[in-house]
């Protein structure tokens, strides 16, 4: 149960640090009364996002097939002046096993802070919650957390989807009393490498050809502001399909993040004995 909620720890601490680690066909409307096409809608959605400071994102993961799994999660993200996030994953079922409902997790800095159940504090001298260190985490075999941000980092997605050919308008429709404008396309690995960096080209690529998916699909909201409100994007693979919905919210709204006080915080690293002699647990991927 300990190496369980281990893990359940590490897999929101991959959620938070995704969120937070990247600053990165008929017409719509830019808001001047412009006529745009639905990829100049994407590269302007894109373009806005990448400048946003702080979001809130409402997130849900669906996966099925051999590797079934759910989450929902909600992630208040702070970019600038310095990365910051807290939120609570109240799902999450992956590997065969569940996580306790009401999961919350901190990000400050190097450190990812959880919430540790009641029942497993025995574990942690009585202690509350548990740090782990990313840049320890990250030399852990199978951490891999820069794959993991860059794959479900909204703001990185939505530059992957620039690189799309068959995007288009689908209509209007209201996300949370914002009118938007509905996108949907689909992208392919090739298409997703002229649009990114060498080292995401590369993560991508790898992510593509480990789990035999051939095609990304996406549906995009985008508000006049050019702001997304809301995605859904969904890929079938050699192993099932997984479907991630994240709906978007206070744009560029203050919040104060804070690290729980020193003496309620036990080091995951100085908990190997609990964790069955592995230290720092693994991310799971």
């Amino acid at each position: 149960m300990v190496r369980r909620y281990a893990a359940g720890t590490a897999a929101g601490a991959a959620l938070i640090v995704s969120l937070a680690g990247c600053q990165g066909d008929s017409g719509g409307d830019k808001g001047d009364g412009v006529k745009v096409s639905a990829a100049q809608a994407i590269d302007m959605a894109s373009q806005k996002t990448s400048k946003v400071d702080t979001y809130k994102v409402d997130l849900t993961e669906n996966g099925k097939g051999q590797s079934a799994s759910k989450m929902h999660a909600v992630v208040q993200v702070r970019l600038r002046p310095d990365v910051a996030a807290t939120g609570t994953l109240d799902q999450a079922a992956f590997g065969g096993f569940s996580m306790p409902g009401g999961a919350r997790a901190i990000l400050l800095g190097d450190n990812v802070y959880g919430k540790v159940p009641q029942q497993l504090t025995q574990f942690t001298g009585g202690k509350p919650w548990v740090r782990l260190s990313l840049s320890r985490a990250g030399q852990q075999p199978g951490a891999n957390i820069d794959e993991v941000l860059r794959q479900a980092n909204p703001a990185e997605q939505t530059k992957i989807f620039t690189g799309s050919k068959d995007v288009h308008q689908v209509g209007t429709e209201s996300i949370n009393g914002v009118k938007t404008t509905h996108y949907r396309g689909s992208i392919t690995p090739q298409e997703a490498a002229t649009r990114l960096d060498p080292k995401a080209r590369k993560s991508f690529q790898e992510f593509y050809q480990r789990t035999g998916a051939g095609k990304l699909g996406f549906d995009l909201w985008v508000g006049a502001d050019n702001l997304p409100r809301k995605l859904v994007s969904k890929v079938t693979a050699s192993e099932g399909t997984a479907t991630v919905t994240m709906i978007f919210s206070d744009y560029n709204k203050s919040f104060t993040v804070t690290a729980p006080p020193a003496n309620q915080v036990a080091d995951a690293d100085q908990l190997k004995n609990s964790f069955g002699g592995q230290g720092t647990p693994k991310l799971p991927g």
